[in-house]
């Protein structure tokens, strides 16, 4: 993957998933053009650091008014650094699971994983997923 595409798509829709990369995302003139202006630099006071800030980021984003906005992140969102939500891991499984099973379904084994501390066996989530 391409990371300004990938940014340019962040800007434009709120999200980056695999489902976004269509033939026809792929040749948008406009994310194209946008991409364009997103530039991947390497940092080496960032790389000093070694391999445990290897997923560490530094952003700029100037905007027309002459305003820059700056953030650093040390650690991937979804790492244990920086662990994701309750609502970013449902919205993750719902998303890569309803290519498999029905939105009913995922909802079921959500709901399942969420009160697992009252199932009266764990295998109700296995048996959720296997039935139809």
């Amino acid at each position: 993957m391409n990371l300004p595409f990938c940014v340019a798509t962040l800007l434009l829709e709120g999200d980056v998933f695999v489902d976004q990369f269509t033939d026809a995302v792929v040749d948008d003139k406009g994310r194209i053009e946008l991409s364009k202006k997103v530039s991947v630099l390497n940092d080496p006071a960032i790389t000093a650091r070694g391999s445990s800030y290897r997923h560490m980021v530094h952003v700029e984003v100037h905007l027309k008014n002459g305003v820059k906005l700056e953030q650093t992140v040390e650690a991937p969102r979804g790492s244990e650094e920086s662990f994701a939500s309750e609502a970013d891991i449902v919205g993750k499984f719902k998303n890569l699971a309803t290519h498999v099973v029905s939105d009913a379904k995922a909802d079921a084994v959500v709901n399942l994983v969420l009160g697992a501390e009252k199932l009266a066996r764990a295998e109700q989530i296995a048996e959720a997923l296997a039935n139809g």
